[in-house]
């Protein structure tokens, strides 16, 4: 009886043994990918949104039995809005975590820096939010991506208008580090091609808290449109300065596309009134693209989605890429991304131009009215894309010198 006994435990051990490894042996591989962006501080609000936009991927991915067959999770980091601690922690998610993909950063500067971090590494760079011109030009690299309009995108497609539309003397006001720099530059150059003249042009320091100082340079000068190139609250200061100085009354005003987020423009409404900006999405587009993702957004995280929705698409992007090179291998994925089209964006097609790696993308110009922004015309991404310039000074020649006429 007792060798029965001890035969049977032996077995039922065995059996046990055979089902916990079972599930072991059968668990899906985990890929990661990074999100690299601001968490806190100025432009918390587009850091949110660039990582609700690759959860929204990430979980549609993985729920269709994620890329090559592998789940699929995200390793997030807060960069802090600054090139340093952003360098850090893109070292950190390569080199630490693995990841196959890292997007971000949210800030121009820190994007730039990271850059040099995904070249030496070959890791894939998606960014979606960060916009100055040097990153498709003298910083691009092959592992780099984009499907955020940079600085001469928006500038060639909101110049044309402003000049039709608005007035011909502008006034350029820009937050004083890359992203600004940048906008400021490329703008300048769109207008005065197009037979504008800049009345004036001034830089504030990044987190500026009192904007007046500049504000008489700007009535002195007796712009028909005031341009400003800030972003996160950064903006929601300026707007409520220039309102209380009655400027926004004064003078038509207009702005790149993250100047001010969707959410934040019932806060401040009457100030916002009639502002124009150039964007690639709006939750009152009526575009069904946008209606559908919007829709889609709005039922998971309980809010409309905003321009940081390039992320979801940056990761269909680099899912596709790895579907079709049947690899993770970063060159092999880079080579798979060039020229690439994917059909379900949050703006239905896009495609990845060869040369730079820039997506072509069509946009819209809107209008805020009532707190909610307006499409009023569509420019078309080829239009508005302008030549490959990679290896190319884009700011060779520039001059901040006033032309006087």
């Amino acid at each position: 009886m007792k060798r029965v006994t001890w035969g049977f435990t032996v077995l039922v051990a065995i059996a046990a043994l055979v089902w916990i490894a079972a599930p072991a042996g059968s668990q899906q591989k985990v890929v990661k990918i990074g999100d690299l962006g601001s968490k806190v501080g100025v432009f918390e609000g587009y850091g949110k949104y660039q990582t609700w936009g690759m959860q929204m991927a990430v979980e549609e991915l993985n729920a269709k039995g994620g890329v090559l067959g592998s789940k699929i999770e995200i390793v997030s980091e807060d960069d802090e809005t600054k090139p340093a601690p952003a360098v850090r922690k893109a070292e950190k998610l390569i080199l630490q975590d693995d990841v196959k993909l890292l997007v971000g950063a949210v800030s121009s500067g820190a994007t730039l820096a990271v850059m040099d971090v995904t070249k030496k590494h070959k890791t894939i760079h998606w960014n979606s939010v960060s916009c100055a011109e040097f990153m498709r030009t003298t910083k691009f690299h092959k592992y780099y991506f984009s499907n955020q309009p940079d600085s001469r995108m928006q500038a060639n497609g909101l110049a044309k208008y402003i000049v039709d539309k608005m007035g011909k003397k502008v006034y350029i006001f820009y937050t004083d580090y890359a992203m600004g720099q940048s906008d400021g530059r490329q703008f300048k150059t769109a207008l005065e091609k197009l037979g504008g003249e800049v009345v004036g042009v001034a830089g504030a320091p990044l987190d500026t808290k009192d904007f007046s100082p500049w504000f008489g340079a700007i009535n002195q000068s007796s712009p028909d449109v005031l341009f400003v190139a800030f972003a996160g609250t950064d903006s929601l200061r300026l707007m409520t300065q220039l309102h209380s100085f009655g400027m926004t009354k004064k003078y038509k005003l207009a702005g790149i596309d993250c100047f001010l987020l969707q959410q934040d423009l019932p806060s401040i409404a009457e100030p916002m009134e009639g502002f124009v900006q150039l964007n690639h999405f709006s939750p009152y587009n009526p575009d069904p693209n946008m209606q559908a993702y919007n829709a889609r957004f709005k039922k998971k995280f309980g809010t409309d989605a905003n321009i940081a929705a390039g992320s979801y698409d940056a990761v269909l992007f680099w899912a596709a890429a790895v579907e079709k090179a049947k690899s993770f291998d970063s060159d092999k994925v880079a080579e798979a991304h060039e020229g690439m089209c994917v059909d379900n964006t949050h703006i239905g097609r896009q495609c990845i131009r060869r040369e730079d790696h820039q997506v072509i993308m069509d946009m819209h110009l809107y209008q805020v009215k009532g707190g909610k922004n307006l499409p009023i015309a569509r420019i078309a991404g080829s239009d508005s894309i302008g030549e490959a310039m990679v290896g190319k000074d884009p700011v060779e020649g520039f001059t901040w010198e006033i032309k006087k006429k």
